[in-house]
C-alpha cells in the first residue's frame, strides 16, 4: 500500500478539502512556469481529498529535482534548493486564500 493511499485513509474523518495551487513568486523560466501549469491542471482535476499530502509525490515528479517539498495535512509547499523561500503552496481553497506572485496588491 502506498504511504499516500495510507494518509487518505487514516484521515478519512477528515472533511474534504478543495486543493489549489498558488505560485507565490515569478518562475525561474518557461520550463518551470510549465511545470507549474501542469500542477495545476493535475490539482484542479483532482477529487477533494482529505489530507492535501496526497499531492506531494504528483508536486516531486512533475517538478523533478532541485526542488523541496514540506508538507502536512492542509498544506505541501515548493521551494527551489537554492533559494529560500517558497516558491509555491497546495492549500485548501475553503480555509486559505494565498495569493498568485502576479496578483494586484
Amino acid at each position: 500500500m502506498s504511504t499516500s493511499h495510507q494518509i487518505s485513509q487514516n484521515n478519512a474523518g477528515f472533511a474534504p478539502q478543495r486543493a489549489y495551487l498558488a505560485v507565490e513568486h515569478q518562475p525561474a523560466d518557461e520550463a518551470e512556469a510549465q511545470r507549474l501549469e501542469q500542477l495545476r491542471q493535475l490539482i484542479k482535476a483532482a477529487p477533494d481529498v482529505a489530507d492535501l499530502r496526497d499531492f506531494a509525490e504528483q508536486a516531486r515528479q512533475v517538478m523533478g529535482g532541485g526542488y523541496t517539498m514540506h508538507c502536512g495535512s492542509s498544506h505541501v509547499w515548493l521551494k527551489r534548493d537554492a533559494h529560500p523561500e517558497r516558491l509555491a503552496v497546495i492549500a485548501d481553497r475553503n480555509t486559505t486564500a494565498y495569493q498568485e506572485w502576479n496578483t494586484p496588491a
